[in-house]
């Protein structure tokens, strides 16, 4: 029997997605364009039976949970889960890939293909930040049993689900797993099993704009 069915959404798009800056810590606001992703994520949840939904502390994700809370007929009010944050990338925050290869040439790259091995200055240990990913998913386990719970977070804390649900690294699965902001993966819980990934970053949902 499924305990827990997650929904795991990457918050829309924002200023600075739409400029290709790396976020990390930084909170930029939805762009336009999110606003209208998250409108789109509100109509795809309306009929399901959510029972709770939650979301790392930063703006980016709250606004795209209260697009959803509003309108998916719950009257659910998003739980904030603080350790969801996404990982802090310091010094490259707020640097497009050009800037960042320019300062540190060919370092972008390195951290696309090999993050755990990519040194970045004034940034978040990744064993640290993965630490406290899983302590957020085992709380969030006992307190979301036999529900169906959307989560909204970063690209960066999915990949670090997904890469535990699917018995893999957190490195492979960034190489191997597209998360498009408004994507939707989900994975099922279910009591003495290890946790099933149902699908990983579908979009659909987005191709028909909501007015």
């Amino acid at each position: 029997m499924i305990r827990s069915r997650w929904y795991l959404v990457r918050h829309a798009q924002t200023s600075w997605n739409g400029e290709r800056r790396i976020q990390g810590s930084a909170d930029p606001p939805l762009s336009a364009r999110g606003r209208q992703q998250a409108r789109c994520l509100a109509r795809y949840f309306s009929g399901r039976p959510i029972r709770a939904i939650v979301s790392s502390g930063m703006q980016r994700t709250q606004e795209t949970a209260l697009a959803i809370a509003s309108t998916n007929g719950h009257r659910l009010q998003p739980v904030i889960e603080p350790d969801l944050r996404e990982i802090h990338l310091g010094a490259w925050e707020g640097l497009t890939p050009e800037e960042i290869d320019a300062r540190y040439p060919g370092a972008y790259d390195r951290w696309r293909l090999i993050p755990s091995s990519t040194l970045i200055p004034n940034a978040e240990r990744l064993e640290i930040f993965l630490q406290r990913v899983r302590g957020a998913r085992e709380r969030l386990l006992a307190t979301l049993q036999a529900e169906e719970a959307v989560i909204v977070a970063h690209g960066g804390v999915i990949a670090a689900l997904l890469a535990d649900a699917l018995c893999t690294t957190y490195d492979h699965c960034l190489q191997h797993v597209a998360l498009d902001n408004a994507g939707i993966s989900a994975v099922a819980f279910e009591a003495g099993r290890p946790p099933s990934v149902l699908w990983v970053n579908a979009t659909a949902h987005l191709e028909t704009p909501v007015g």
